[in-house]
């Protein structure tokens, strides 16, 4: 059992978002893209767990600025179909199906929000945040935009969410739920601010801890640990000091009797309150004690611990930034671990982990990444498993920089990675911000389809493809397709590879010959010979004002394209 399918509307920089989830999410994106917000979205509708509480009800904040001006602007043009007012009017909705239901128990948590979604059996639930009277509410907005300006169309006003209730309901019937079946559907999550895990004023670790410590004893470990807290006291009691609160006062015979009868007996504990008072350690020092990557990476251990193999009820476990704070062997360790937690969890079990570090997301499977981009969450669960295999060879590959980068080069090898950036760093003044990947191959088409899904419709993001000829005219014309001259460039060496075209460039190939070697005719042979090695030779003298060569023709327009 899974949330398969997600919908936000007007929430925060989303105002309509749609997107699948499976079993294990990786959610990427710029600065600022929402994956917060997804995370906050998410824990409206579902059960939160008292880790990370979070109030339901909303505020002005949390609505869609643009959904505001919307509203506003419609109400302000007076129109005469009440419709048209009372369909603008600011609404948050969080709509989540659930998917992959098999097992009786399963169909037990979810039985009552049965609804149909094209013709066949779904379940569903949505969480709404609405006027409690329209109304009302439109009176009062028609106040706030008395005597506004009819060329000013800002419209920045507040919503008066004083005005606003929330309910969580079954899609299927529009019925409330009651809190007896949500409490069965939950979200716990580790915030990427959690510095505070461990530290000695919150003690979040102890409250995880309890959780666990509580799980994992069986009934006559529990019956033992209240035995030793009941002999504990008794030991207490046995002390002299303590007996002396209690000493009869030879002035006042008469309260003998009263205090022949005081005595102290231990408080009715609950096993939650024994445990609460554990604290964490790692070895011979307090958690606390130790550095926010150590602790980091016991909380997530911790947490996978307590959620994956529960089994009473749903739990949807989100990760903001696993690699916070981790050493490079740590975020290898973590990353393996909660892969393999993932797959053996039980049914009741769901990750979703936002991450900005590409070894990680490469090695999670690329198949399970959603990229947010303005109102867009992009899937690639269809994605060639040519990349898969690539991504699994190459785990530092920055994915990321591929993806979000405004603009990038892609290159075959290291030694066409090496000149341009020598070329970009000399002439940084006008060609800044361009980002240049080696992919380590010739074929460029599945990394132009997976750059295309994400920022084919975005014009201000440009990518470059710098290719070797490579005496394969057919690979050249397939590339050159991509080619829309807007915002994909796509160039190829006139001769065989890039050394070839160096060399037959201008007057390049004296210039390198009277440094190198005698014979220009010889030159592409030399620069290919010990290719990287050469090439870093050459371009260390270039950079150093030595060599001035001139810049082949190919990657010469695909620089001035990306200015």
């Amino acid at each position: 059992m899974i949330i398969s399918y997600v919908k936000i509307e007007n929430f925060r920089n989303f105002q309509i978002l749609e997107t699948n989830l499976s079993k294990l999410s990786i959610i990427i994106g710029e600065n600022d893209s929402g994956k917060s917000n997804f995370l906050n979205a998410l824990k409206l509708p579902l059960c939160i767990n008292d880790l990370d509480y979070r109030s339901k009800r909303l505020v002005s904040s949390d609505f869609n600025s643009d959904s505001i001006k919307f509203f506003y602007k419609t109400l302000h043009n007076k129109p005469k179909d009440i419709l048209a007012i009372t369909s603008s009017i600011p609404i948050i909705k969080i709509t989540l199906r659930f998917g992959e239901i098999e097992q009786a128990y399963e169909k037990a948590i979810v039985g009552n929000w049965l609804t149909e979604i094209i013709g066949k059996p779904a379940y569903e639930i949505q969480y709404i945040f609405k006027p409690k009277s329209e109304t009302d509410f439109i009176d009062y907005a028609r106040e706030q935009i008395k005597g506004y300006e009819e060329d000013n169309e800002n419209f920045s006003f507040l919503i008066p969410t004083e005005l606003y209730d929330y309910t969580i309901i079954s899609t299927g019937n529009g019925k409330a739920i009651p809190y007896n079946e949500l409490k069965n559907v939950t979200i716990n999550s580790i915030n990427a601010e959690r510095d505070d895990f461990s530290e000695s004023n919150s003690m979040k670790s102890n409250s995880l801890l309890t959780k666990l410590l509580e799980k994992k004893l069986n009934e006559k470990e529990k019956i033992d640990i209240y035995k030793a807290y009941t002999e504990f006291f008794n030991e207490i009691k046995e002390q002299e000091n303590f007996k002396k609160i209690f000493t009869k006062d030879p002035e006042f015979p008469s309260l003998n009797n009263f205090i022949e009868e005081i005595d102290c007996i231990p408080n009715l504990a609950n096993l939650k309150n024994i445990l609460s008072n554990i604290t964490l350690g790692y070895g011979d020092e307090f958690l606390y004690q130790k550095g926010l990557g150590q602790r980091n990476l016991i909380f997530i251990l911790l947490f996978f611990q307590h959620f994956k193999d529960n089994e009473a009820y749903f739990n949807l476990s989100f990760i903001e930034e696993p690699e916070a704070h981790l050493s490079t062997n740590n975020l290898n360790l973590v990353t393996d671990y909660v892969k393999k937690s993932v797959l053996k969890s039980k049914s009741l079990f769901q990750t979703i982990i936002t991450s900005h570090r590409a070894e990680l997301i490469n090695k999670l499977d690329f198949k399970n990444v959603i990229a947010f981009s303005g109102n867009k969450a992009v899937s690639f669960v269809d994605v060639d498993d040519s990349l898969i295999n690539y991504l699994t060879k190459r785990p530092n590959f920055d994915i990321l920089k591929l993806l979000f980068s405004n603009k990038i080069i892609l290159v075959e090898g290291p030694t066409e990675e090496i000149f341009i950036n020598t070329i970009l760093n000399l002439n940084k003044d006008n060609l800044h911000n361009i980002d240049v990947i080696s992919i380590g191959q010739k074929g460029f088409k599945t990394f132009l389809d997976i750059w295309l899904k994400l920022n084919g419709d975005n014009k201000l993001k440009k990518i470059g493809i710098i290719r070797d000829f490579d005496n394969q005219p057919k690979a050249k014309k397939e590339h050159h397709l991509y080619d829309n001259d807007k915002t994909i460039f796509v160039r190829t060496t006139e001769g065989y590879t890039l050394e070839d075209d160096i060399a037959t460039t201008k007057k390049n190939a004296k210039i390198i010959s009277e440094y190198f070697i005698e014979e220009e005719e010889n030159v592409a042979s030399f620069l290919k010979a010990s290719k990287t090695e050469n090439m870093m030779t050459l371009c260390n003298l270039i950079q150093e004002g030595k060599i001035e060569i001139t810049v082949p023709k190919h990657i010469n327009e695909v620089l001035i394209k990306l200015v």
